[in-house]
């Protein structure tokens, strides 16, 4: 887990405490309402930096967090507009210098421990309307390799995040890199049957075979013991690739 993955989770922590103890406070002065409505926007700016921390709920939130991330950014909006209210913006008595300070301060107190959560939100809220624009920590690798041990006779599984790109290799000890996929000319193949919206490839360590560039001849992959480094185009970026890296030990 990154470090930003762990100040989140405390973040969470510690606002969720917070909220509890003004929670039961509130409750005892009987203003339930605005609580409430507090209470709402702490749980779902939680639920989004949590999303942000850990991938699991953030692939169980999905599109929820956009509704979630409008909740927080409305409520906060409202209660700043409030804390402007009783700061007095227009009060009916001039205010002095000190008090005009103080509420100044305290406003801008409040809306810079919210700047975190409002930009973790939005990074949450990006990654779901703009998937693939970035990368938020725990998102798993678009190519994964299983086992990390191979052996003959195994199947090597290729897990890949579809659509992808229409590039697949690998780098062997020995033999440099051997082309296992290429891209092929559109129209040639029906869409949902090319490669790019391949999500599992099996390997057979004793058959499968890939070929050097510029040549037409195959030859096996799995030929000597050592680390194979297989490497997969991005989706209409040709230019970045994802890794997975196995060791092979006939």
């Amino acid at each position: 887990m990154s470090i930003w993955s762990l100040a989140a989770i405390v973040y969470v922590v510690a606002r969720t405490v917070i909220a509890g103890v003004l929670f039961v406070h509130a409750v005892r002065r009987r203003v339930s309402g605005v609580v409430a409505a507090q209470a709402t926007s702490d749980a779902a700016v939680a639920l989004l930096v949590l999303a942000y921390a850990l991938y699991p709920v953030r692939a169980a939130l999905g599109w929820v967090s956009v509704p979630l991330f409008l909740v927080f950014v409305g409520w906060e909006l409202l209660a700043a507009t409030r804390r402007l209210d009783l700061m007095g913006e227009t009060p009916a008595d001039p205010m002095s210098d000190a008090e005009l300070l103080g509420g100044t301060a305290r406003w801008m107190w409040d809306a810079w421990s919210l700047a975190p959560a409002f930009v973790i939100g939005a990074l949450v809220v990006g990654s779901v309307v703009w998937p693939g624009g970035y990368t938020l920590p725990g998102t798993p690798s678009a190519l994964t390799c299983t086992p990390a041990d191979v052996h003959s006779g195994d199947d090597l599984i290729l897990r890949m995040k579809a659509p992808h790109g229409g590039d697949l290799g690998v780098f062997t000890p020995r033999h440099g890199y051997l082309i296992m996929r290429s891209p092929v000319a559109a129209g040639s193949v029906p869409e949902p049957e090319r490669f790019e919206h391949q999500g599992l490839l099996a390997l057979p360590t004793e058959s499968f075979t890939g070929r050097r560039r510029h040549e037409l001849a195959d030859e096996p992959i799995f030929a000597d013991s050592g680390i194979y480094t297989f490497s997969m185009s991005e989706y209409r970026d040709a230019s970045v690739a994802f890794t997975c890296v196995v060791r092979y030990r006939p």
